[in-house]
């Protein structure tokens, strides 16, 4: 999680380093190896490598500058002159940097755009999401997933399954929720531009495998409409494992769906009149502050954040 994100979460009195559970004094802090819960970045498992630290500070100073030479990467970074020189001869080794003598110093190769890639890491609306999904999982203690827009499709980017107690699979990572039965993607397409539904929806048409027509189409409206109503939306208890059920909300940052966020309980397990009390509101609470935040992030430092402790949601069942 970068900096901005994390002074960002600290402004809704919410450390993302000390996630409560509903005892206050149980409280999750795992090892930065750790595979569960809420990674502690100031119990790691090893102390940071120092070498790696400088060589990152010479990276960055890189970046910011066409040319580069040894006195600025000093006067910007600290570190001495002669271990700069040897990280620029290795760079230049790794083909990342190259000596420019008709300027004078150093600049970075067309090499370096090799670190960005592959992998481009969790979106920033996951970022920001991440810690209420933890804090959902181990107030409720049902798994959250965290979904982004991926193309054409919804690619689960985070899960909670391996906090949760009443999980059935540890983790959904990389699952690319159907657009048509499950809650990610029917909020999804209620929410979505009228552009993108419809490509969505002409994409039914043309699956042979999912005999959509003129009737299914008509009840797919009626669908969203009613998701639109309610502000989130039932995965479709025909699909499998039928024991869950799941209910799933946008987070809509500038007027876009940029994900989706997602709940999933046994259905034996939860009263059918406790659902919204105690499932839905307390989603609708955390996309309220989510997209409250984002806000905050984008208006920069300045204007009204957050809705205040105490602030009512209104909810529309």
């Amino acid at each position: 999680m970068n900096v901005q994100t994390q002074k960002v979460l600290s402004q809704f009195d919410f450390d993302v380093n000390d996630v409560q559970l509903e005892d206050s004094s149980e409280r999750v802090s795992c090892r930065a190896n750790s595979r569960r819960g809420q990674t502690d970045p100031t119990n790691r498992s090893y102390q940071p490598v120092e070498s790696v630290r400088r060589a990152l500070m010479v990276l960055r100073a890189f970046s910011s500058h066409r040319i580069s030479t040894i006195s600025s990467l000093y006067e910007e970074t600290g570190i001495p002159k002669p271990t700069i020189v040897r990280m620029l001869e290795t760079l230049m080794f790794e083909g990342y940097v190259v000596r420019d003598n008709m300027c004078g110093g150093y600049r970075m190769t067309a090499e370096i755009g090799r670190l960005n890639g592959g992998y481009r890491g969790i979106s920033r609306v996951i970022e920001v999401a991440r810690p209420w999904a933890i804090d959902l999982t181990q107030r409720l203690k049902w798994p959250i997933g965290l979904g982004a827009i991926d193309g054409d499709d919804i690619s689960i980017q985070f899960c909670t399954g391996t906090i949760s107690p009443m999980a059935y699979t540890n983790t959904t990572l990389g699952i690319r929720p159907d657009m048509l039965t499950t809650a990610m993607g029917r909020s999804y397409l209620a929410y979505c531009s009228e552009v993108d539904r419809e490509r969505h929806i002409q994409n039914f048409y043309n699956d042979p495998d999912r005999k959509f027509g003129i009737v299914e189409e008509r009840q797919l409206h009626m669908l969203l409409e009613k998701v639109r109503r309610n502000g989130y939306a039932l995965r479709d208890p025909r699909t499998k494992p039928f024991r869950i059920s799941t209910v799933g909300i946008p987070l809509i940052e500038n007027g876009k769906v940029q994900a989706l966020i997602s709940l999933s309980f046994f259905s034996s397990a939860v009263l059918r009149k406790e659902v919204e009390e105690t499932i839905i509101a307390p989603l609708l609470e955390a996309r309220a502050k989510i997209e409250h935040a984002l806000e905050f992030m984008n208006a920069g430092s300045g204007g009204e954040f957050g809705p205040q402790n105490g602030a009512s949601i209104e909810m529309n069942f």
